[in-house]
């Protein structure tokens, strides 16, 4: 969801109102005073208020002039809060470790996560964020429908917490949002990395073909079968049949293996 004030509607932009919502979002991230964190669209300030007064260093993200005047007057003197006057989808990332706590526009929500849950190796430690119910169920969907969307879940555990009635949000849009969770996954490395987007690409460039037979392009036929066999793949299934977990502890056992080679991730998804 978004936060543009009485015109957004005409541009499909709405912004949080309820403060409950707000609050929330921010105790469920957990944030506190040693955390940096992020609230993009921050708008009239709805979660960089809550945000603020968990002594969390915040950055308070926000393009239209209006808000960011009105942003800097609220937390001028606020010495943890700093107004970004910039675009959600271009600002520079923080290098350490920071968490997301947001309600994202429709209009720039794919494009922030892209930006989050893409690099490998990102200091991105994750996200509770108010966005549209719609898009949130197909982040969360047990067999996401494109390989980007696969690529995140497997890294991220991504959940709805809470459907958000649209009520909460001004003007109110047509249907409701959600309140999604984005926590990263223990046990990925760079190399573990390396193979997942080896096996998801394979398995989503050819999902009609057998499982074992995309597996069997990188490792022998028989420790191919095997390891299919080990995580609950059937004989003869497809690709497109395996979840993500699937892939993922496929992903984490081949990781380990020294004696294995794996082409370097594309360079476009270290791109922030």
């Amino acid at each position: 969801m978004s936060r543009r004030g009485p015109s957004s509607a005409a541009s499909g932009l709405h912004f949080l109102r309820s403060k409950q919502v707000g609050a929330e979002l921010v105790a469920s991230s957990g944030v506190g005073p040693n955390s940096l964190v992020i609230d993009f669209s921050a708008g009239v300030g709805s979660i960089t208020t809550p945000l603020a007064e968990t002594g969390a260093r915040v950055l308070a993200v926000e393009r239209d002039r209006g808000f960011v005047e009105r942003l800097t007057k609220k937390f001028g003197d606020a010495d943890k809060v700093r107004v970004v006057d910039g675009d959600s989808r271009s600002i520079p990332l923080p290098r350490r470790a920071f968490w997301v706590v947001s309600s994202l526009p429709s209009l720039v929500a794919n494009d922030v996560l892209r930006r989050l849950l893409n690099p490998p190796g990102s200091p991105f430690a994750g996200a509770d964020l108010a966005l549209e119910f719609g898009f949130a169920k197909k982040l969360t969907a047990t067999h996401p429908k494109t390989l980007e969307v696969a690529w995140w879940a497997s890294r991220f555990d991504i959940r709805v917490r809470k459907r958000l009635p649209a009520s909460n949000f001004q003007p109110q849009p047509r249907g409701d949002a959600a309140h999604l969770t984005i926590r990263r996954r223990e046990g990925f490395t760079r190399q573990t990395d390396r193979v997942l987007w080896t096996l998801l690409h394979a398995a989503y460039g050819a999902p009609e073909r057998g499982a074992r037979t995309v597996l069997a392009n990188s490792i022998p036929g028989n420790r191919a079968k095997r390891m299919m066999t080990e995580v609950g793949v059937p004989g003869g299934a497809a690709a497109e049949v395996v979840t993500i977990q699937q892939w993922s502890q496929i992903a984490k056992v081949l990781g380990e293996d020294k004696t294995l080679s794996w082409v370097p991730i594309p360079k476009a998804l270290d791109k922030v």
